[in-house]
């Protein structure tokens, strides 16, 4: 009965140096497998933070685009309106020059009926 009891100890020791053993074994694989998820993870991540980032720049890029040309839409029709405008001055400017004219020289004819002469 003694020896029986000194093989179970001796076979509860070695099942304990082999739980040691193998609980070392187990930490570093776990710890192996979370450093390897962690680097998947992360460079998934940087992955689609780079294809993202070229989506919204290329985004950016045609929103810009079409505002140039809505600007530049803008600008060409206030230059075609201020040239008609520059017209319509010139025309003006020249209608109160001969609208002077004919009221110079009524008012001169209408000062000379009047002065007698």
């Amino acid at each position: 009965m003694a020896e029986l009891l000194q093989d179970v100890d001796a076979l509860v020791r070695r099942v304990e140096h082999v739980d040691a053993a193998l609980a070392g074994k187990i930490e570093q694989a776990t710890t192996d497998a979370a450093g390897q998820a962690f680097l998947a993870a992360k460079l998934n991540f940087e992955s689609v933070i780079d294809k993202n980032a070229d989506k919204l720049t290329n985004a950016g890029r045609h929103a810009a685009a079409q505002i140039g040309n809505q600007l530049n839409h803008g600008a060409a029709q206030l230059v075609a309106v201020n040239a008609a405008h520059a017209r319509k001055m010139w025309r003006l400017m020249l209608l109160l020059v001969l609208l002077a004219l004919v009221a110079g020289a009524a008012g001169g004819f209408i000062g000379a009926k009047l002065a007698g002469a």
